[in-house]
């Protein structure tokens, strides 16, 4: 986004730039979430001109307001759009009333595409992240119950499938994690020997 912020205010005639992430609080862009144009270009996926933002106040009292007190005039937002998916939006700012230019609006929607590819990009990687950390835990999680299988088994003089099931019947008996029972049988810090007698029983 700080790339993104110089690259426009240098290749752009505007003063200044907010972006409009809903769900995402960035401290640096506070672009307002109840009103205004980047919620509305968010919201209908479409690109919004506003020459002089005085005159829209009945329609965004706040966000006018709050514009005009850091000495904004016009704005312009274009959606952070790919395909049918609206991830937010850009809002660019004129300290006079003006309005962007066709090719300079179509070199900010080129900028804002080129952002909403990173943003898509960010979380498919902290997808493959998150399935890659849950997937490594089952592995582990895995690994403990087969030890502690082995080692059920070789202290009940019993197959490794019928170790298996007290395992579980013990897990399930006392609320608690399959994984939990496992890792504790293997480290020693839960007695094996109390619910191998009470399956003897």
């Amino acid at each position: 986004m700080d790339i993104l912020s110089s690259e426009c205010v240098r290749l752009l005639p505007i003063d200044s730039m907010e972006v409009f992430l809903p769900g995402l609080e960035l401290e640096r862009y506070p672009a307002a979430a109840e009103e205004g144009p980047a919620l509305e270009s968010f919201e209908t996926g479409g690109g919004l001109a506003i020459d002089d933002l005085s005159a829209e106040e009945s329609r965004w009292p706040g966000y006018v307001a709050r514009m005009s007190e850091l000495g904004y005039a016009a704005v312009s937002a274009l959606p952070l759009r790919a395909m049918e998916e609206t991830l937010g939006a850009l809002t660019f700012l004129h300290t006079e009333t003006a309005a962007l230019s066709a090719e300079d609006r179509r070199l900010g929607q080129a900028l804002a595409d080129a952002a909403t590819l990173c943003l898509l990009q960010q979380r498919e990687l902290r997808h493959y992240r998150t399935l890659s950390e849950q997937l490594q835990t089952a592995l582990d999680s895995r690994i403990v119950i087969e030890q502690a299988k082995g080692m059920l088994a070789e202290r009940a003089g019993v197959s490794v499938g019928k170790a298996f099931q007290r395992l579980r019947a013990f897990a399930r008996g006392s609320n608690r994690k399959l994984a939990d029972v496992a890792s504790g049988v293997v480290d020693g810090s839960l007695d094996s020997e109390v619910f191998l007698r009470s399956r003897r029983r």
